[in-house]
């Protein structure tokens, strides 16, 4: 939409009070910005959503990238790391892949969504934040947070095998060794090795619009894609930062934050229905707030307690955390939104679908059933997911993509303890119309 038909409200940041609109000077996109104005003054962006005082700025975006490149090539490449307690224990060559291969890929690419196999899939993408882009995943020190480990993460992930790195690709791997579009190892959103995982950390529902047209712009410009042949897996996870980072410096947010949640989210995949077809979106809800409050009564490490006040103040900040069980229910809200939002017709088509993957809803340190915590799921800061977190999270959400919509599985489950698979019967990946 141009800026000229927003509705704009402008805020006053000191008294928190809303004040009459008074032009559109103020307002900015996520590409344009004036440096001086963005380090003294509170910008509006869209409805009611202000921005960070360095926000949009191109200088501060260049600043921001060269900053990370070269944090990076210092630390070198922590995503190679493939063993220590919270990592996942590597599967023996002499055990098989947990399913049969034999079957699940059609002769023929189907016509209809409601008939694709496991291996039918070409394509795999991801849309979401640092828990999509595996940021601290493979971190042992402090200083180590800030890696994108991309290529172990949970559902676009592509480095070594199901053996030592179980994700959704992988596992599809099996299935069709020609599979593409997963991240191949450490990256940031810019470079190569992300290929079609473009998630951002710090990513929240109002970036979603912006980060599926960039997804889509990317695979348009791959010779490899073709839109209208390819069927493709895209997993959109988003939420957490919404919650854990933002609700709290944003205006009468808890007013307005699942409305403005509900109208992006619609507004992405609307866009998406209209310009990537051949396409099963798996949208899923973020563990962030679940595993947190997990954690509550849970002797952690003193790195957590160093670093969730700065990567998640709106919940352990002591300006703001009063107010977390209010976040914690308007999360909850917005799960159901998510959900609501899958069953929209218009979201259905003959080759486009939506399907909401509920495991992440009820993720805990906590495994079904157990009493002791595994805080090896998490990283050192206790806020993203460990390597072998995201080999859980791989599990979960293959087996809810195993599941038919209503009989879903919840919550994390120790590893390979549980591994669903297509049968001759049902071997489709299940949808709202096919299940």
């Amino acid at each position: 939409m141009h800026p000229s038909y927003l509705i704009v409200i402008l805020i006053a940041s000191s008294s928190g009070q809303l004040l009459a609109p008074t032009g559109q000077e103020n307002v900015i996109s996520r590409t344009t910005g004036n440096l001086l104005r963005n380090l003294t003054g509170t910008q509006t962006y869209k409805d009611t959503i202000v921005t960070s005082p360095l926000d949009a700025s191109l200088p501060i975006r260049r600043f921001y990238r060269g900053f990370r490149e070269i944090y990076s090539r210092i630390l070198g490449e922590t995503g190679q790391r493939e063993s220590g307690n919270s990592f996942q224990s590597h599967v023996s060559r002499s055990k098989a892949f947990p399913c049969s291969l034999e079957g699940f890929r059609s002769s023929q690419p189907p016509e209809s969504v409601q008939q694709v196999r496991p291996g039918d899939i070409d394509v795999i993408a991801a849309v979401g934040d640092s828990l999509t882009t595996a940021t601290a995943a493979n971190s042992v020190a402090l200083w180590e947070v800030m890696v994108e480990n991309r290529g172990v993460s949970w559902s676009i992930g592509g480095q070594g095998t199901w053996r030592t790195h179980l994700t959704l690709p992988n596992i599809i791997k099996e299935y069709n060794p020609q599979l593409f579009g997963y991240s191949l190892s450490d990256s940031y959103n810019v470079h190569r090795e992300a290929q079609f995982n473009v998630a951002e950390n710090i990513a929240t529902t109002s970036d979603m619009p912006y980060n599926v047209k960039k997804l889509v712009r990317r695979m348009r410009l791959d010779s490899r894609v073709n839109m209208t042949h390819h069927w493709k897996i895209l997993t959109y996870m988003i939420g957490g930062n919404d919650f854990c980072s933002d609700v709290c410096y944003q205006t009468n947010a808890t007013l307005w934050m699942n409305e403005m949640q509900e109208k992006y989210l619609i507004e992405s995949l609307r866009y998406l229905r209209d310009n990537m077809p051949r396409t099963i979106v798996n949208l899923v809800p973020s563990p962030l707030l679940s595993l947190s409050f997990s954690m509550d009564h849970v002797q952690t490490p003193f790195s957590c307690s160093l670093t969730r006040p700065i990567e998640c103040s709106c919940l352990f900040g002591p300006r703001y955390s009063k107010d977390r069980e209010l976040y914690r229910s308007l999360e909850r809200k917005f799960v159901k939104i998510m959900e609501r939002v899958s069953f929209l017709g218009e979201l259905h088509t003959k080759d486009f679908t939506v399907v909401f993957q509920p495991f992440f809803g009820d993720a805990s340190v906590f495994y079904r059933g157990s009493k002791q915590p595994d805080m090896s799921l998490m990283s050192i800061d206790c806020v993203h997911l460990s390597q072998k977190g995201h080999a859980v999270s791989a599990n979960g959400l293959w087996n809810n993509m195993m599941e038919p919509v209503g009989r879903k599985s919840l919550g994390f489950r120790p590893l390979f303890q549980e591994f669903k698979c297509p049968t001759p019967e049902k071997p489709y990946i299940f949808t709202n119309a096919n299940s």
